[in-house]
Order: C-alpha cells, then structure tokens, then sequence
C-alpha cells in the first residue's frame, strides 16, 4: 500500500505545515527529545509566513474582534483601494464566523485579549533574542523598534492612549513630536502629525526567518516532506492513527494542526469545527527604495506598513476575508502604495516591484487556537494567529511542546485558547 518506505516510521510528532508556527513547534518538540516530521502542502514557508512584514511586536495587543475595527471596516468594504475587504460568498461558514465575529466585539472580551497578548508577547519577544542569538544574523533580526506615523489628530490621541495602556503592560514606548519624528524618519510627508516609537518591538526578513527555522529542525534531526498534502485521517473518535497524504500514508503518536488558513478544512476531517477564516494580505518589495525608513513603519490611519527588509522595502496591507480564494486584485495592489505614498512620498512606482499575496488565518475572537482537541486527544491544533504569526511563532512553539511532551499552560491561557471554545 505504501511505496515508500520511509512512511514506515512512527515519529513520535507529525506537524502538519510548514510555516512559521509549524516550524517553530517543530523545533521545540525536537529541543524536547522529540522525534518530529513535518508535512507541507507546498513549499516551506509558502503561505503567509513568507512574503508578509517580518515584525515581533509586543506593542500590538488588541484582537482583531474589536468595535472600532468593525466602524473602520464597514467605512472601508465597498472601497476597492480600501484596508479591508470582504468576499461575500454562498457559505455558513462565513455568514456563522461573522455572526461569532460581532458577538465578541464588546469591551469585555476586548480587555481579556489584550490581557491574554501581553502575556504571551512578554514570553515571546524573550524567545526571539534567544533565536536570534542562535542564529547570529542569519535572518536580519534587528531590535529597531517600530514607529507609528499619524496624519490624523483624533487617530494619534487614540494612539497616544494606547501607548499607556502599553507602557502599564511593561513595554517601552516614546511620543514622538512632529519635529522629533521628522529625526527619525526624514521621508516622512509633511502631514504626518506625530508618531509614537515603541521600542521593544523588532523587525526581521520573514523569509530567511523560516528557511532557517527549517534548517533548525534538520538539523535537530528531524524531517521535514514538502508537496506532501495531507487529504485524511485514519482512526476512530478517540485517536488518529495515520495521515492520508499524496505522499502515502504516515503514521504518528500525536499530530499538530498548524496548517494556518486550511486549519477549517484539516478540522472538517475529523469532525472538529475550527472557524478559520483566510484574511488575504498582499506585500509589495521594491528595490532601491531602503533609504526610506531605516526603522520599521506602521502608518496607522490605513493599517499598512513599510518594513525595511535587507536592501529592500516592503509595503504591506489590506485584510480581505476571503476563504481560501488566493485571487490579486490590481486595484488593492494599487491602494496599497497609494495609501503609503501618502506618507512617504518619495517612493518609487509600482513599475519592478514584487507582489505577493497570502492567507492570514483569522479566528471569530481574534484569540489563537492552541490546545488538544477534545476528540481525537491525540491531536493538538496551532494556529489561527491572523496578522501576529511571526510575532508569536516562539512562544507558540514553545507551549506546543510543552503540551506534546504532557506539560500544562496557564488555566488562563489554556481557557482563552484552546480550540475547544467553539464547539
């Protein structure tokens, strides 16, 4: 039945995917005595870890479901050059996922998340300097910090706010004046009103950051199988016994759902719900353009960003739920540098750039999934990070294997992220 042989093994671990979150629970369950293999679909790293801002920011504590989030999306949804987008479609699953969407967005859930972020971003930035020192430049990891420009007084108050709530957490963050911003960032456009430095946040080259999380994993030993789909599951209710792939059949004693926006499909399989929606994000690289900004930007009013990535900068925006629709449309591409060109004028044209384009998975409450199923027991699902994947791709990880190898988290955390909550 099986061709080759090497499916004969029974790792202790299977991930399934290999991307960022993949990759770096892959490489604590191996750093635990683990024996892992990791199937992607793809290549590695090919979904959203790759081409997307490569920012680590404890700054960013607030989850997706939030009120404010949906007045500026209902602003946005019928712009075609706007942040936000929304795919309608004939599917329950979109029409229940926005229903659970609204129902979290209230002040309550809203505190519980942030409380729930800055935990994990205080374990997570420590995790990173220790990779990073692993690693000793092999990915660009810089601790720069992370600027917000403003252009509009009433978003600047509401970013000077935040920054407290921040600095209360135990971040560090500066208010920056006109003039001092213009320091900082001398291509910022004269309308630009203030900004705020949050200087505990990193940048780093998402690409790099994966091929060397997957060279980490061989080198720990373990395997990693690309174009290698995962279409099944053998087994009863209570436990998998083997994965159905295109590449035969695997067997393993515990298995990792880290399949980012196929999460939903992967859960369908066993009977499990997981509401994950993808949120289409596009990235755009140019060349020659790195004089820009020598610190990563986040231009608030239009949720974009302007990552300095080796010689490059990359311009990166838009969430548009679309399923797993992977769909370019020009007119976002162009609303993209039009939106950043407001800000930095002095950016080149779209003419040699590089676009791309992934699928954040985004769950209704804007919380991670991190937890073993109910049933099969011997499944643990990771993921569902929306845009912070890269951010906390370690201390997601760590915790993972820390579950695989029989250890507990926090009850708060296990509460507010297991992927039992939506059953």
């Amino acid at each position: 039945m099986n061709a080759d042989p090497e499916n004969d093994r029974r790792p202790d671990v299977i991930v399934v995917g290999a991307g960022v979150i993949g990759l770096a629970t892959a490489c604590y369950a191996l750093a635990a005595g683990a024996d892992v293999t990791v199937l992607e679909q793809g290549d590695v790293g090919a979904g959203s870890s790759w081409g997307n801002a490569g920012l680590v920011v404890p700054s960013y504590n607030e989850p997706l479901a939030d009120r404010a989030a949906v007045a500026e999306g209902l602003r946005e949804v019928f712009n075609p050059e706007g942040f936000f987008a929304l795919r309608p479609r004939p599917d329950a699953h979109l029409l229940g996922w926005l229903a659970r969407y609204l129902v979290h967005c209230t002040p309550r859930h809203y505190r519980c998340a942030v409380a729930v972020f800055n935990e994990l971003n205080r374990d997570t930035l420590r995790l990173h300097r220790e990779l990073a020192a692993a690693a000793d430049g092999a990915y660009g990891f810089r601790e720069t910090g992370v600027l917000y420009l403003y252009r509009e007084r009433g978003c600047w108050k509401q970013g000077l706010r935040a920054a407290d709530r921040i600095r209360a957490a135990g971040f560090r963050a500066d208010d920056l004046s006109p003039r001092e911003l213009r320091k900082r960032v001398p291509a910022a456009d004269t309308s630009v009103i203030g900004g705020i430095h949050y200087r505990d946040d990193a940048g780093l080259d998402p690409a790099l950051f994966v091929q060397w999380l997957a060279g980490e994993v061989q080198r720990r030993g373990g395997q990693i199988r690309t174009r290698t789909e995962v279409y099944g599951f053998e087994g009863g209710r209570r436990r998998v016994t083997a994965l159905l792939t295109t590449e035969g059949r695997f067997r393993a004693e515990q298995i990792v759902l880290a399949g980012g926006a196929w999460l939903r499909k992967l859960g369908g399989w066993l009977g499990v719900r997981l509401p994950v929606e993808g949120g289409k994000g596009i990235g755009v690289t140019m060349a020659g353009a790195r004089e820009a900004t020598r610190v990563p930007l986040i231009l608030a009013e239009v949720h974009a960003a302007a990552s300095p990535i080796g010689d490059r900068l990359r311009l990166t925006g838009l969430l548009e739920l679309c399923g797993l629709d992977m769909t370019l449309d020009p007119r976002r591409v162009r609303g993209i540098h039009q939106a950043v060109r407001r800000y930095l004028p002095g950016i080149p044209s779209l003419d040699r750039a590089q676009v791309w384009r992934g699928l954040r998975p985004c769950t209704p409450d804007g919380l991670p999934l991190l937890g073993r199923l109910a049933a099969p027991a011997n499944v643990l699902v990771a993921g569902g990070h929306d845009t912070k994947g890269v951010s906390l791709a370690p201390v997601t990880g760590r915790l993972a294997a820390d579950l695989l190898a029989g250890g507990q988290i926090t009850p708060a955390l296990e509460k507010a992220l297991s992927p039992r909550r939506f059953r």
